[in-house]
């Protein structure tokens, strides 16, 4: 990610992008030494780079959700989620009467339009 201003961002909003930043370089540089150990023969250093690949991993993502935390703390579904409003549904049998009287008047209008035709 190229180098970017981050005035138009609140410092909130600043730490979180620039912790998302280091995360990604960080991840990036995992990657290279991961294929960069992948290349010996050794097992046991592969498997060392694999366990220092997630750990370096689980905590970049560790430090970018304690960033976005704190940059939007509104983002948690837990904080005080407002009380859910519950409308009171529409009776069905309105919805089936609406259905009935425009089934009704489609026949009838087809009718209408056939005995025009006709004659």
């Amino acid at each position: 990610m190229p180098d970017q201003p981050l005035d138009f961002l609140s410092p909130d909003a600043a730490a979180a992008a620039a912790a998302a930043d280091t995360a990604a370089r960080d991840t990036a540089t995992i990657d290279r030494r991961a294929h960069g150990a992948a290349d010996s023969d050794d097992s046991g250093l592969l498997a060392a780079a694999d366990r220092e690949h997630l750990e370096r991993e689980i905590a970049a993502i560790e430090r970018a959700s304690a960033a976005l935390r704190r940059a939007e703390p509104e983002l948690e579904s837990w904080v005080d989620s407002p009380p859910a409003t519950l409308r009171k549904p529409r009776p069905v049998w309105l919805l089936i009467g609406v259905l009935w009287l425009s089934t009704a008047l489609v026949t009838l209008g087809a009718a209408f339009a056939i005995s025009v035709l006709v004659g």
